[in-house]
């Protein structure tokens, strides 16, 4: 709680509200505090070319494939101090713990932080992530822009990853074992249904995209109303003449997912022509749902039964980097209630006792897995 109170310090605003965008000073100060926090736990640390952190502890088998385990750093705009932290700082404190004690381990296990989970600066979301998973296009990156102008392609240009390149990051799936993601529910049910512990069977996955209508500005008080152009006809108090609409529709269903998404294009469409303007879709992010591994899931519940906590078996309505490395390894994820299911705001909030339920289950989970024969 010390460090996660301390990374929760990096960005804190009005009202308790955390900021950490993406590649912002305070996103890339939380990132130091981690990488010191490292060195004190005597982990091996890497830094891949976007920023992604390493931090490894060896096993006497140094060749295994590594056990990994971690979450992000970066917020959206006035969030919380959870969302993320939890999982990288949890991770931290487990592979500590390992250590101290001196729990024999017969594969690596390492500490992520994955860079640019969030998608409030650029609509894209789990970065880092789908980098490792070598999940990132040149197509995907076409429409990424923060609202100040700039394009995410330009900032990874200038982190010397380009779209001939972008491959470079990625992690060959034989050099881990598995990933496993404690995270905060950001949703009411664990604490509904008096669930100190939320096991997750599969993540919904985001289609992103904007819809610009653009119209013409005119004067609101001498243009007549069947003579206007108007680009947002329901709430302007001007007649504006071009106005972006950010799009998120998702699912665990992938069927339903695309049905919504068309008809949202449709009607976008129908609205632009029947109002005479004209109307573009920009596509920025297409993902499938994705299912976690049952062995994993076993693995955990296994535990849980064992130590008698009270556990939920869900899916998750979020997406979490979870989700792209899934795609490389078993992936799990383990999540810890949020009071009143608030998150992404200064309210967010899961009791330290929580939190602490939810590292030792990891922790135990990582050994677990580590421990496995092949």
């Amino acid at each position: 709680m010390r460090d996660l109170n301390a990374v929760g310090r990096i960005g804190i605003g009005e009202r308790g509200a955390v900021t950490r965008l993406v590649f912002s000073i305070k996103e890339l100060r939380s990132r130091q505090l981690l990488i010191h926090l490292m060195r004190q736990a005597e982990l091996a640390i890497r830094i891949d070319p976007i920023g992604n952190i390493f931090g490894r502890f060896d096993s006497a088998n140094t060749k295994a494939p590594a056990v990994l385990a971690g979450s992000h750093l970066d917020t959206v705009i006035h969030g919380g101090k959870y969302d993320g932290p939890v999982g990288v700082i949890g991770a931290l404190e487990a592979v500590r713990t390992i250590r101290e004690n001196h729990i024999p381990i017969h594969s690596p296990l390492e500490v992520v932080c994955f860079v640019g989970e969030e998608s409030s600066r650029f609509g894209f979301s789990t970065l880092g992530s789908s980098l490792v998973a070598g999940e990132v296009h040149p197509k995907d990156l076409t429409n990424a822009v923060d609202p100040q102008g700039t394009k995410l392609a330009d900032v990874l240009s200038g982190l010397g990853i380009s779209s001939r390149n972008l491959h470079q990051l990625q992690r060959p799936s034989k050099s881990l074992k598995a990933y496993l993601e404690l995270h905060i529910e950001q949703g009411p049910i664990l604490e509904a249904k008096g669930k100190r512990i939320g096991l997750v069977t599969s993540i919904a996955a985001p289609s992103r995209f904007r819809i610009v209508f653009k119209g013409r500005a005119d004067h609101s008080g001498t243009t007549p109303m069947e003579m206007r152009k108007d680009a947002l006809v329901a709430s302007a108090h001007a007649v504006p003449g071009k106005v972006e609409l950010a799009v998120d529709i998702r699912s665990t269903s992938a069927q339903s997912k695309a049905r919504v998404v068309r008809r949202v294009k449709a009607q976008a469409r129908t609205i632009a022509r029947r109002r005479s303007i004209g109307v573009a879709v920009l596509n920025i992010r297409e993902e499938n749902p994705v299912p976690l591994d049952k062995r994993l899931l076993r693995v955990t519940r296994e535990i849980c039964d064992g130590k008698k906590i009270n556990y939920e078996i869900m899916p998750s309505g979020a997406g979490h980097d979870a989700m792209q490395m899934a795609k490389i390894t078993r992936a799990g994820m383990i999540f810890v209630p949020s009071r009143r299911g608030i998150s992404h705001n200064p309210l967010e909030w899961t009791d330290p006792d929580d939190i602490a339920l939810g590292a030792q289950l990891l922790m135990e989970t990582m050994v677990r897995v580590a421990n496995e024969t092949p």
